[in-house]
C-alpha cells in the first residue's frame, strides 16, 4: 500500500489543472498555490497542482485501490460567462478542448472522470473559472478577473472541504 502514491490514498484529492504558461488556463495551479501558503491543508486530503498532467493520476487511481472517496478538479474554462465568475460545471459540460485531457490515450471517446465516477465509485466534482483569454502562444499570468477569483476559489475550496 506504501508503494501508491499519496494522492490515492487521501480520501480527498484536489487537483489544479492547467497550464501557468498560458493565461487564465493556469488558474487550478494558482489556486493550488494560494491553499498551500494561506491554509491548513486537512490531513485528509491531497492538494495537487497537476498542470497539465491528471490524465496519468486519473489513471493511476482508476486501475486499483485504495482510490479517494472525492476528486475535485479546479480548472479555467470558456463557458461564455463573465470573466472571473467561479461555478461547477458537471462532466458532460466539460468542453470539448479540455476533453482529451481526461481521455485514456488511444480510446479518445472514454473519459476517466466519467469512468471513476461511474465505474469506481469515485465522486467527482469540477469547479471552474471563467477565462478572460487564452493566449494562443506563452503568455504567463492570469488576467485580472481571474487572478480575482483565485482567493475566492480558495475559500470556497477550504469552506467546503477543510
Amino acid at each position: 500500500m506504501e508503494q501508491l502514491p499519496i494522492y490515492c490514498r487521501k480520501e480527498i484529492l484536489i487537483a489544479g489543472c492547467g497550464n501557468k504558461f498560458f493565461g487564465d488556463d493556469g488558474f487550478g495551479p494558482e489556486v493550488v498555490e494560494y491553499l498551500t501558503k494561506h491554509y491548513s491543508i486537512p490531513e485528509n486530503i491531497c492538494l495537487l497542482d497537476v498542470g497539465t498532467a491528471i490524465r496519468k493520476i486519473l489513471f493511476t487511481i482508476s486501475l486499483g485501490e485504495p482510490r479517494p472517496e472525492l476528486v475535485v478538479i479546479i480548472d479555467a474554462v470558456d463557458k461564455g460567462r463573465k470573466p472571473g465568475e467561479i461555478f461547477n460545471i458537471s462532466l458532460d459540460e466539460i468542453p470539448k478542448e479540455k476533453t482529451d485531457d481526461f481521455s485514456i490515450h488511444q480510446v479518445p471517446s472514454s473519459n476517466l472522470l466519467k469512468e471513476l465516477q461511474d465505474l469506481c465509485s469515485v465522486k467527482v466534482r469540477v469547479m471552474v473559472c471563467q477565462t478572460k483569454t487564452i493566449p494562443e502562444t506563452v503568455e504567463s499570468g492570469l488576467s485580472e478577473p481571474v487572478k480575482k477569483a483565485v482567493p475566492l476559489m480558495a475559500k470556497k475550496i477550504a469552506e467546503e472541504y477543510f
